[in-house]
């Protein structure tokens, strides 16, 4: 069962889904992302496990904004833990995550996906203990 709350996002482009137009699109080997990712892809093959699919199998998927199980005053009456919540990625973090999306998106030579992932392991090793989820 795929179950969304409302921090989820979308694996390619990490935007939220739930910010309005940006709804989550599934293909067929089960894996979601929204539609603008879909459809900057070259080819039709799943970013995370590179399985073909076809453009007509896509489904959007309908989310329920108000969920009948949760209600407002119980979500207030929980209180915020600010060790489970991110903080918003930094100017550095953002262009990671952009240059992981274009590899994804358009694929890459050989030395330019070394040079994305030692970016990657550098600003990795440059956060401290606190920052890092393993």
């Amino acid at each position: 069962m795929l179950v969304l709350n409302k921090s989820s996002t979308c694996d390619v482009c990490m935007e939220g889904y739930m910010n309005g137009g940006n709804s989550p699109h599934s293909i067929s080997c089960g894996h979601t992302f929204c539609q603008k990712c879909l459809d900057h892809l070259l080819r039709h093959i799943c970013p995370l496990c590179r399985t073909r699919f076809s453009p007509q199998d896509v489904r959007k998927l309908h989310i329920d904004m108000q969920s009948p199980m949760i209600t407002t005053a119980s979500i207030e009456e929980v209180p915020e833990n600010p060790e489970s919540s991110s903080p918003p990625p930094d100017n550095e973090a953002r262009i990671l995550q952009e240059d992981i999306a274009r590899v994804v998106r358009e694929g890459a030579k050989l030395p330019e996906l070394r040079r994305v992932i030692e970016k990657c392991r550098t600003y990795y090793k440059s956060q401290s203990a606190d920052q890092v989820r393993s």
